[in-house]
């Protein structure tokens, strides 16, 4: 898509370190990006590149010690927390992580609707119901547990919730990768349709790079805490230079090899199929 509008997110030389047995750690060094409206950003590397960290930041979780994030122009720590949170959403790996294990399906769809006192009259309900709709669920699990839920399902349920206030980012952090290929697909389909719908703008974190192509506009590659490539052509098999991202390249193709699968361009996996 095309990057004419200002950037909904600027990310700024955005640096980051943790203290680790009592030595500094550089966690992230000088990211820079920006994500415009509507726009799919894809985030990839290797585990402790760094990527759940700069989501994290987004999300207010951690803050950064060098550099700025900008939401819509403004200091995203700046911006009231209630405001900003009715904004920006983020769908973490485990759905277990956000979801209560004492809170049923119906009570978990309607709480930011409580939080933000958007809930008014009767009809709280119905509302729950057509949030399991838009998600493909019926309305006989409004009132189950967590533990009662596939982790598919869960996943479609958190995805429901977090969408449920049209926010402007939805961040997914290795949103399917716990999940079956079969399962990963559904919920793959279930994302684009509901950003097709709702138009909002997404950073997606994976280590799956064709996962990645299919869904990105851009793709950035992490590597040691720092965005070293930036591809954006739709084949990034013959587009990668660094050699980061070269080696996730190989990795993938290897691993279709020992599968007996097929390679999307005769080099690697089609989403899903690792």
């Amino acid at each position: 898509m095309s990057n004419t509008s200002e950037p909904l997110v600027s990310v700024q030389r955005v640096n980051k370190f943790f203290n680790k047995l009592g030595k500094s750690v550089h966690i992230l060094k000088d990211v820079t990006l920006d994500i415009h409206p509507g726009e799919c950003v894809g985030m990839v590397g290797s585990s402790g590149s760094g990527k759940s960290t700069l989501a994290r930041i987004l999300c207010r979780i951690h803050c950064q010690e060098k550099g700025t994030i900008l939401f819509r122009g403004r200091n995203i720590f700046r911006i009231n927390r209630q405001d900003y949170y009715r904004q920006v959403q983020m769908v973490f790996q485990d759905p277990l992580a956000c979801f209560p294990q004492r809170m049923t399906v119906k009570q978990f769809l309607l709480e930011p609707y409580r939080n933000f006192k958007l809930l008014n009259g009767c009809g709280h309900s119905d509302l729950a119901a057509k949030l399991l709709e838009r998600v493909n669920l019926s309305v006989q699990y409004l009132g189950r547990y967590p533990n009662q839920l596939s982790g598919g399902q869960l996943q479609r349920i958190v995805f429901s919730r977090v969408t449920g206030l049209n926010p402007q980012l939805v961040i997914c952090d290795e949103a399917t990768s716990a999940l079956d290929v079969t399962i990963q697909a559904q919920i793959i389909a279930l994302f684009q349709k509901l950003q097709k719908q709702q138009k909002f703008a997404s950073l997606f974190i994976t280590h799956d790079l064709a996962l990645a192509e299919k869904l990105c506009d851009t793709i950035h590659v992490m590597d040691d805490g720092a965005i070293v490539e930036t591809l954006t052509s739709g084949n990034i098999v013959e587009e990668a230079q660094h050699p980061a991202t070269q080696r996730m390249i190989r990795a993938s193709c290897g691993l279709a090899q020992a599968a007996g699968l097929t390679a999307k361009h005769g080099k690697y996996p089609v989403p899903g199929s690792l």
